[in-house]
């Protein structure tokens, strides 16, 4: 077994959740029937090819929670590296069964090392979640934390987010990761749309931007990649359904737009009658993010 990076403090093999614990908490955005989740068990009880543990690992001196997805046939210096951004705040969205079989195990089975964090604070990690403040640090340092595993590549490294997640992917580019191409699914584009809703400024933002309530002008331009489409380096593949009623993609098409405007690289996918989470067209969400990021391996 291959030694793991020295911020990674613990792995063990993950245990999903109960399906009572998730519905307590409001993991899933609507209550999932219990033979859907006993399937999802048995389909996770299956994967015979890839390894998915639960990780604590450093962050800024805080301890992280999180999963790492990883081929059971792993060589030494041999695999590129992919993060995965979750979306939703606190509990809510937190890395589950679903998770692991939809963004990690399908690309893991492709030779990918995989990480993702559950950002600080949440899943029994240590600290206090910012939607997109100080947690994008625990982003960025696992970036790093996967650079140090010893199956990394050394050269190729990606990263994907579905909704808040891909608001957090594209911040990581705007802060520096280095990363060969980056892929948002679903994406908050502009935080801004989100502050129209009275239900998101009393449970999300107010609660967890420390300075939204003194300046939420400049806690929104932080977080709404419309804003600043100049500063995302990687090249940039956007995903998203028309029939989206959590995330609109009409702020998709408008970064896309802003995007090409500024010289960037980007390719813009939208699906018809296409919801937030995509169910129905999932298979080709994976084989376009498998092949954007092909384009860009060296």
């Amino acid at each position: 077994m291959m030694a793991l990076p020295a911020r990674i403090l613990s792995a063990e093999p993950f245990v999903p959740h109960t399906l009572e614990h998730l519905t307590e908490v409001r993991a899933f955005p609507n209550p999932l029937p219990e033979a859907a989740y006993d399937k999802m068990l048995a389909d996770y009880a299956a994967v015979q090819d890839v390894s998915v543990q639960r990780i604590l690992y450093d962050s800024d001196g805080l301890k992280v929670s999180g999963l790492m997805a990883l081929p059971k046939d792993l060589s030494a210096g041999g695999h590129p590296l992919l993060i995965y951004n979750r979306g939703g705040s606190r509990e809510y969205g937190k890395l589950t069964v679903l998770s692991a079989m939809r963004s990690m195990v399908p690309f893991a089975r492709r030779g990918f090392i995989v990480f993702a964090s559950n950002y600080r604070g949440n899943d029994g990690g240590e600290g206090r979640e910012e939607f997109g403040g100080q947690d994008l640090n625990d982003v960025l340092n696992l970036l790093s934390i996967g650079r140090e595993h010893i199956a990394f590549d050394g050269k190729n490294a990606f990263m994907i987010g579905h909704s808040r997640g891909g608001m957090m992917t594209m911040m990581a580019s705007k802060q520096g990761a280095e990363l060969n191409a980056a892929i948002a699914i679903a994406s908050v584009s502009s935080a801004h749309t989100l502050a129209k809703e009275q239900p998101m400024i009393e449970r999300v933002l107010v609660p967890l931007i420390p300075d939204y309530a003194s300046d939420p002008a400049a806690a929104l331009r932080r977080r709404s990649p419309i804003d600043w489409p100049q500063d995302i380096a990687a090249p940039l593949l956007l995903l998203h359904g028309d029939a989206d009623k959590d995330v609109s993609v009409d702020a998709s098409i408008a970064l896309h737009e802003a995007l090409q405007r500024s010289g960037k690289v980007s390719e813009l996918v939208v699906y018809p009658a296409g919801n937030h989470a995509l169910i129905r067209h999932w298979d080709d969400v994976v084989a376009r993010s498998l092949e954007w990021m092909g384009r860009y391996r060296v």
